[in-house]
């Protein structure tokens, strides 16, 4: 049966491409105006104070961080941060970058950096994920360009997370507001690539390109192209028709099929970008939700052999050949993740043997849990399922109705996605699963212990080897299924190019974005 969703999308998608063959799709090159639909409005670019996706995308381009992740590289480079040395497991010490300036004219210096990590890690300021930067003791100056930032323990991945998500404030700017929610947008001041002309929830933001930026590399470069529109387009048919009909030159997020048939027109084409989101499958091998069956191992095996993850990903997740089937709950671009095992292979048949000898022939009722963007692998899911008897229904949850549900310890099972909240490290996987009584479903000693040993562990060889341990024992026990990655797909017009992958979850630095030549 086709949704009427799905209908009304293909009229409209029909009109457009009528519109678009008369008129064509053409960007504003010649303008040097790049537009972007956003599905939410923006009212700022503070990414502490609002830390949604699309916020953060703006921040990137608006604000500099000490240190740039190359997910191509998976390392840390320079940014404002010229070079560092690791003193000892706790102690950092950063010679910052000279002759970099605010957009307002304004000298960065060490202030700046002081400045922000005491705000970061100061209880009153209540930032939503404050945690990020509890593992900071102290930050001190040390010269006008030098700092020391002191950690309460050995922190390995500190420099991941000064790298992303860590942006730069102006002390000048920052704490002459009250408020501090409203730097973000009354003044949104920056060293980074883009400057702000205008922020409002209604109009969007217009960003200006910063012909004083200093590129610290390659890894981020000068920006190409001179401004930036974000328009608000809470509609996804809205926007389909305005790339079609040349009033849009990028789509962040569109529906599969609406992909695919934006894709197909010639001069609209779509970049698949690779970054730190994954979809997985998570069980109740605690038993907290009630559903005895997940208790034991056969039964979570033989789910992992129903599941053919290889259709799902090619008929259900967007991205084409940069969707990649993996056999750990982490992507490639993150440091630490490597398994030396994988899950149970697609098997039907022995599937059904092993639930027999379970003592779980007839199968048992199951509720699977999932949340938005997830919903229809979900259902796919269920259905691969009842081929083993097992009686699988799904529950389309709200995020919030998610939470409660998961701190209710009513998740027997979970379909979902994870972005490790964009820390290019996977420490921010295990504490993902287990490291909160509410979110752990396995009550694994073994996994745990590794967390904690993994999470201080200063050498990267060994730390390699901790996290390795801790994937291949999840692939034993079937915890959870590692089903596909989940790149971000862009559709855009045919004269826009970006690379292919990024250390953002959401989108692509927009300083990497240039025009066709």
């Amino acid at each position: 049966m086709v949704s009427t969703g799905h209908v009304a999308r293909i009229a409209i998608l029909g009109t457009a491409m009528t519109l678009c063959a008369v008129s064509g799709t053409m960007a504003q090159k010649a303008k040097d105006t790049l537009r972007i639909a956003y599905l939410d409005p923006i009212s700022t670019s503070d990414p502490y104070i609002d830390p949604q996706p699309e916020t953060t995308l703006t921040s990137d381009a608006v604000y500099s961080k000490l240190f740039v992740y190359s997910p191509t590289e998976r390392q840390v480079r320079p940014g404002l941060a010229e070079s560092w040395t690791q003193v000892d497991p706790v102690t950092l010490d950063i010679k910052l970058r000279e002759g970099v300036k605010f957009h307002d004219g304004a000298e960065f210096t060490a202030d700046d950096v002081v400045y922000t990590f005491n705000y970061l890690i100061d209880p009153k300021s209540n930032l939503r994920f404050g945690n990020n930067w509890r593992w900071i003791k102290s930050v001190e100056k040390t010269g006008k360009f030098a700092v020391r930032l002191v950690a309460h323990g050995p922190t390995p991945f500190a420099l991941t997370r000064l790298a992303t998500g860590t942006p730069i404030f102006p002390a000048h700017l920052h704490k002459s507001f009250e408020g501090r929610g409203e730097f973000g947008r009354r003044s949104a001041v920056g060293t980074g690539a883009y400057k702000v002309e205008y922020i409002d929830a209604t109009r969007g933001v217009m960003l200006v390109r910063n012909e004083n930026y200093v590129s610290p590399g390659p890894w981020s470069p000068k920006p190409a192209i001179g401004r930036i529109q974000i328009l608000p387009i809470p509609d996804v048919q809205t926007q389909a028709a305005q790339l079609m009909t040349g009033g849009l030159d990028i789509i962040l997020s569109a529906p599969h099929d609406q992909t695919e048939q934006l894709a197909s027109m010639p001069n609209i084409r779509k970049t698949s970008i690779e970054n730190t989101v994954y979809f997985y499958l998570n069980m109740d091998a605690l038993g907290r939700s009630g559903v005895e069956p997940l208790k034991k191992v056969e039964v979570r095996r033989a789910i992992a052999m129903a599941i053919d993850r290889k259709a799902l990903a090619a008929g259900l997740v967007a991205g084409g050949e940069q969707v990649k089937i993996i056999n750990a709950p982490c992507t490639d671009i993150q440091v630490g993740c490597t398994v030396s095992n994988s899950p149970p292979s697609f098997d039907p048949k022995a599937a059904r043997d092993l639930m027999a000898k379970a003592g779980h022939a007839s199968g048992f009722a199951l509720e699977i849990t999932s949340i938005f963007g997830a919903h229809e692998l979900a259902e796919a899911i269920a259905g691969q399922l009842r081929g083993i008897g097992i009686r699988a229904s799904v529950n389309r949850a709200t995020m919030a109705a998610y939470r409660d549900r998961q701190t209710a310890g009513r998740l027997p099972m979970l379909v979902s996605h994870y972005s490790s909240g964009g820390l290019p490290d996977v420490s921010a996987v295990l504490d993902f699963y287990i490291g909160a009584k509410p979110r752990d479903y396995w009550g694994d000693a073994e996994i745990e212990k590794l967390m904690h040993a993994g999470a201080v562990e200063m050498d990267a060889g060994k730390r390699t080897e901790i996290y390795r341990a801790a994937f291949d024992r999840m692939n034993e026990m079937a915890y959870v299924l590692p089903i596909a990655t989940h790149p971000a797909v862009l559709v855009h017009a045919r004269d826009v190019e970006m690379p292919s992958i990024s250390s953002l979850f959401s989108g692509v630095e927009y300083n990497n974005i240039r025009w066709s030549r």
